[in-house]
C-alpha cells in the first residue's frame, strides 16, 4: 500500500488524544536513547516518526525536523504551497538548513481557512492549534503531501 492509502489512519490516530499520548510516549523514550534530550524539546520529528509507523508508513526514526522533510520527500511526497494543506499534509518551517530552535514539523488534520489548522506534534498531548502565518510560532514555509496511489 502507498502512503496516501495510509493517511485517513494516520489522521484518525493522530486524532485520538490517548493514541497522541501513547505516541508521544514512545518518541520521548528514543529521543531520551537516542542522544539524552528530554521531551518535549527536539521532539516533533520522532513523534511524527511515531505516528507515522503505527499508521503503517515504513519511515526511520528521525530526530531532526529537516531530516524528516527529507526522509518523507525521498519517498515520495510533495510540496503542497501555503493555505493548499489538506488533512494528512504534513507542514514545515524548516529552510535549507538546521536551524536549532525554529525548526519544526507538525501533521495537519485538519485545516479551518487558509492560515489556521487543527495539527498534531510533541508540543501538545492533544490536537491543538496552529497557524500557517506563525502568530506567536515560527511561521511554516511549506507543507507536504503524500503521492498520490499509482492507478
Amino acid at each position: 500500500m502507498s502512503d496516501s492509502d495510509q493517511i485517513t489512519g494516520l489522521i484518525k490516530l493522530a486524532s485520538d488524544p490517548g493514541q497522541l499520548q501513547n505516541a508521544q510516549h514512545i518518541a520521548a523514550q528514543r529521543l531520551l536513547n537516542f542522544d539524552g534530550e528530554v521531551y518535549p524539546q527536539d521532539g516533533c520529528a520522532i513523534t511524527l516518526s511515531v505516528l507515522l509507523q503505527d499508521a503503517g508508513i515504513p519511515v526511520p526514526d528521525t530526530f531532526q525536523a529537516l531530516a524528516m522533510g527529507n526522509v518523507l520527500k525521498n519517498r515520495g511526497w510533495t510540496t503542497v504551497q501555503l493555505g493548499q494543506q489538506q488533512a494528512g499534509d504534513v507542514g514545515s518551517t524548516c529552510g535549507p538548513q538546521p536551524d536549532h530552535g525554529r525548526d519544526h514539523i507538525y501533521l495537519v488534520l485538519k485545516p479551518l481557512n487558509s492560515d489556521e489548522m487543527v495539527i498534531a506534534d510533541n508540543q501538545s498531548p492533544q490536537p491543538h492549534f496552529r497557524f500557517v502565518s506563525g502568530q506567536d510560532k515560527t511561521p511554516t514555509k511549506f507543507f507536504l503531501r503524500a503521492p498520490a496511489p499509482a492507478s
